[in-house]
């Protein structure tokens, strides 16, 4: 269990509701007065971090057709403590309770994004939330700075929200040493590892239920890219460290198994997995022949090619004889055959966003290969380094975030919100989550442990067709090998939808989404 795994760096307002925390919760007691103010006496970064009585509370009301939707909106920090000796980290975090019933019955979901290193800022105003940024329904993205407008798909319809930002995202942060704070440039980098930030979180969580007093509503855990990671292992953590049991899983692009992202030239599925995503990329652009549309069942109409990248393509490479295949792997991907030939039908991912529609003079977008883009150095073998699609996302979310909590959530502050944090990814601590100090971390074995001991847990695994950056095929291939006990399979669902890694920006993938969730949520509540 999470005992594989070299660094795959993926990219993937404020409401409050008077939250009392016991001074007996073990690990995480509130910091005495006295030592808050010897610190602050001391060092001046605690300027970058939110005191503990900063909280927001505002209510809303959402028309949706005739009916309305009124709920409460709360917005603060909680303080959890990294290990024995590290720091006290303040996690921020935006919850949503729907008002006029029975709190306690309502389901409760805790949702973050990935990175490592991107605030919740994503699942958040892009498609969860009650307000969300204004999106072409295309997947394509506005001018700059965009607006805000109500979500009439957000998932608070059926279960209360909680979105949160993990330490260095957002506005959460951690306080410097007391003994030597001067010293502490980076204090939240002990925060920044797969055991550290999985613990924090499982932290968070309990402190929170206990706060709120929500330990007997149904809990849900919703994350994206490697917020599905996080999910995955959570599943497993939870239960067994901290008693607490969940009835679902949601994971939005999620990377499972890194070991089958990426690898080197010697290892083999890494080149497969992303075989149908080029497919359907190629088709979208007219470079191959075939359609692509939500409309169809996806998996269906890449059926074919599923089947040529895993029955011939895997055994060529094992064989060191693909020769065969180059003409038929590019009349698939796109690309030129004698290209694919020089390759060895080893396709990188930044080479094909590069290279599919070079004549053009235009780039497609890692996150979603339906978005294209002016390539700013044509000459270049290599894309840019930043991907053009999530610099364009980023902005609309930062002028979007910064304004909601302000306008709408009321929370002031000075500190900068981090959307997306790239000092996490740079330092992120990957060794903490191996086992035996080398390899990919992978998190499936702890899947099936959580839904094997739990049978009532259910998991709903979510991806876009268009993905390149954990491409659909790779849950695909790694759910299979989990080999799930008959009895519990059908807990287990996986569904492809027209997009890419954020393939909710498509209006009618987050509308087919919202019912998707909506049925998966009503199915883990019925009684067995």
């Amino acid at each position: 269990m999470m005992g594989r795994f070299k660094p795959l760096i993926m990219i993937f307002s404020i409401l409050f509701v008077a939250v009392s925390i016991p001074e007996s919760n073990a690990g995480n007691k509130m910091p005495d007065e006295k030592s808050h103010k010897e610190v602050n006496e001391k060092d001046h970064s605690l300027e970058n971090v939110l005191p503990l009585d900063e909280w927001s509370k505002t209510e809303h009301i959402l028309k949706i057709g005739d009916s309305e939707l009124r709920y409460s909106a709360n917005a603060g920090v909680l303080p959890v403590k990294i290990g024995k000796k590290g720091p006290e980290c303040r996690i921020f975090f935006i919850n949503y309770n729907l008002q006029g019933g029975e709190n306690l019955s309502r389901p409760l979901a805790f949702v973050f994004n990935g990175g490592p290193g991107a605030s919740s800022a994503y699942l958040h105003l892009a498609a969860l939330g009650p307000k969300r940024i204004l999106l072409n329904g295309s997947g394509s993205l506005p001018a700059p700075p965009g607006r805000l407008i109500d979500n009439m798909h957000t998932w608070l319809r059926f279960t209360d929200l909680v979105f949160i930002d993990p330490v260095g995202t957002g506005y959460s942060r951690c306080l410097p040493s007391k003994c030597n704070p001067e010293k502490e440039n980076n204090v939240e980098a002990k925060a920044w590892g797969v055991r550290e930030d999985l613990a924090s979180l499982a932290k968070f969580i309990r402190l929170y239920l206990t706060g709120t007093n929500r330990w007997l509503s149904p809990k849900f855990v919703v994350g994206e890219s490697y917020g599905g990671f996080r999910v995955a292992a959570l599943s497993d953590l939870l239960q067994s460290e901290y008693g607490i049991a969940l009835n679902g899983v949601v994971l939005v692009s999620p990377v499972l198994e890194f070991g089958l992202l990426r690898g080197g030239e010697y290892s083999l599925l890494p080149w497969i997995v992303a075989i149908p995503s080029y497919a359907a990329t190629a088709r979208f652009h007219g470079k191959a022949e075939g359609v692509i549309s939500g409309k169809e069942n996806l998996r269906i109409v890449l059926q074919e090619t599923e089947r040529f990248a895993l029955k011939e393509l895997l055994p060529a490479l094992a064989m060191g004889e693909t020769g065969a295949l180059n003409v038929r792997l590019s009349s698939y991907i796109g690309l030129p055959a004698d290209r694919v030939a020089r390759l060895q039908s080893r396709i990188p991912a930044s080479m094909f966003v590069k290279e599919l529609l070079q004549e053009y003079g235009r780039l497609i977008s890692l996150y979603d290969g339906s978005f294209t883009a002016i390539d700013p150095v044509p000459s270049s073998p290599l894309p840019p380094r930043e991907d053009p699609l999530l610099i364009q996302l980023n902005t609309l979310l930062t002028a979007g975030m910064n304004s909601y909590v302000r306008e709408q959530l009321k929370f002031e502050t000075d500190i900068s919100y981090e959307i997306l944090n790239k000092e996490v990814s740079k330092e992120w601590n990957w060794k903490s989550g191996l086992e035996w100090g080398q390899g990919y971390v992978g998190v499936a074995e702890n899947l099936k442990h959580s839904m094997s001991t739990n049978k009532h847990l259910k998991a709903f695994i979510a991806h876009g067709v268009f993905d390149l950056v954990t491409p659909y095929f790779g849950s695909v291939v790694v759910t299979r090998q989990m080999s799930l006990d008959p009895a519990i399979t059908p807990n287990l669902i996986l569904k492809i939808y027209e997009g890419g890694h954020m393939f909710y920006t498509h209006a009618t993938s987050r509308e087919i989404f919202f019912e998707d969730a909506r049925q998966f949520f009503q199915q883990a509540l019925s009684p067995k």
